[in-house]
């Protein structure tokens, strides 16, 4: 534990060609576990900042596996009341998934490729919403994953979970005047790590000062 209200969590790098591993916490310290973050690929460590005191956490780590669509990106615009999607946008469906015949397994390396998702479509709703729609080519996924930037050298960050067979998503409150870029990840859970437990201390700022009596001498002071 990095101080009595911030929890570090370690665990050793164990999967193979992962996209990455989801941090997940027992909120009743029971079997039940939600996720709180997705770290990169090969990552170790993390760490929960700004807990409850005196507070039993459980948690556990779990590798995901899939690959991503293609890139697309919007541009927003000026902060101005956001609007809502035309009538073409707002009744639209997302694409059709392709034929059961030619949707691949995600838990194969040798089809992991042909499952990801593609034609990822980008249609910016002004001045700072994004309407986003792609193809589904994967039969047995989890989920798909949301992951946006606005560097083009940066990493992309995981930014939403979507169910199973999803292939569409609508969602607003992005910077303005930003270029925004997307993908989307199809994906499946590998095992689940042992849990662990830590129970957090005192808060700091509830601390008793330590009586000036009781402090250790410093250089120079005699006791």
């Amino acid at each position: 534990m990095a101080n009595p209200v911030n929890i570090d969590l370690k665990w050793k790098d164990n999967a193979s060609r992962e996209a990455g591993y989801l941090v997940e916490y027992s909120p009743n310290a029971d079997n039940e576990f939600v996720t709180i973050a997705a770290v990169p690929a090969n990552a170790t460590s993390y760490r929960h900042p700004n807990l409850m005191p005196q507070t039993r956490f459980v948690y556990r780590v779990l590798p995901y596996f899939g690959e991503a669509s293609n890139v697309a990106e919007v541009t927003t615009g000026r902060k101005a009341p956001q609007r809502a999607p035309n009538s073409e946008l707002a009744g639209k469906a997302g694409p059709v998934p392709a034929p059961a015949d030619l949707r691949y397994t995600v838990k194969s390396a040798s089809t992991l490729a042909q499952a990801a998702p593609t034609d990822l479509k980008a249609t910016l709703i002004p001045p700072a919403g994004v309407r986003l729609e792609w193809k589904n080519h994967a039969k047995d996924e989890d989920g798909y994953l949301l992951e946006i930037k606005t560097e083009p050298n940066d990493d992309f960050k995981d930014s939403a979970f979507l169910d199973p067979g999803a292939s569409s998503l609508t969602t607003y409150n992005l910077p303005y005047q930003t270029k925004v870029f997307f993908r989307v990840r199809v994906f499946f859970y590998g095992k689940s790590s042992n849990p662990a437990e830590k129970t957090t201390g005192q808060d700091p700022s509830e601390q008793a000062p330590i009586p000036e009596s009781s402090k250790a001498p410093g250089p120079g002071r005699s006791r």
